[in-house]
């Protein structure tokens, strides 16, 4: 496994060009990290990310390629990005794991190791984030996206994660093109688990450099 992801010029910035899909990154006030990358995504590079001597807590969630979806044998992913926008979103959500949004419809009783003068729901209840999202070919049993979260306390770290991931699936501008044994592949954005639709089925025989099927997503 790598050391680390290789951002290269990209480090900060991303393609003037809204559509290209290039690896780049970014950080938040707050010194949280996401990246995207072609390269193999490392675990131990997003817990060092967010580790802190006052967090008690690191959760580190890693969603790989599974073998099938729907009864149909998967063969490889692929993933595409509108890297400019992605990156923009991807620095919003980190801003708001450190307020209230992650809890709004979860709401989780202060820690009883909390710091008893404080009665803000508001206050920053995590001590930082790392989001990591593979670009390009994904096989099976490797790792597309990683999420790490430290916290103080259990809870707050448990419940930020997973509201990262699910506003990631929802809002960020990634796209997958999964690849059947069968020789059919089909596209969508990284959320969408719906039925497969026969409209958008293609065949492996498809040009995979294309992703014509994003320009009816608005460049940022």
């Amino acid at each position: 496994m790598s050391a680390g992801p290789n951002l290269g010029s990209n480090a900060n910035t991303c393609s003037s060009e809204a559509t290209a899909s290039t690896a780049g990154g970014i950080k938040s006030p707050h010194g949280d990290e996401a990246i995207l990358t072609y390269d193999v995504l490392d675990e131990k590079q997003a817990i060092r990310s967010v580790a802190d001597d006052g967090a008690g807590a690191t959760v580190l969630f890693s969603g790989t390629t599974r073998d099938s979806f729907r009864g149909k044998q998967v063969t490889r992913l692929e993933y595409e990005a509108y890297s400019s926008l992605a990156l923009k979103t991807l620095q919003s959500l980190l801003v708001k794991a450190h307020t209230s949004a992650p809890f709004a419809e979860n709401p989780i009783p202060l820690s009883a190791n909390a710091d008893p003068q404080s009665n803000d729901s508001s206050e920053d209840r995590i001590t930082r984030c790392y989001i990591a999202h593979r670009l390009g070919a994904v096989s099976v049993g490797e790792c597309s996206i990683l999420i790490a979260v430290s916290s103080p306390h259990r809870k707050e770290a448990f419940a930020v994660a997973e509201w990262l991931l699910e506003e990631v699936k929802k809002n960020v501008a990634v796209w997958k093109r999964e690849f059947y044994a069968t020789g059919d592949v089909v596209t969508a954005r990284d959320g969408d688990a719906g039925p497969l639709d026969p409209s958008r089925a293609e065949t492996a025989d498809a040009s995979t450099s294309d992703w014509s099927w994003k320009a009816n997503f608005p460049a940022a």
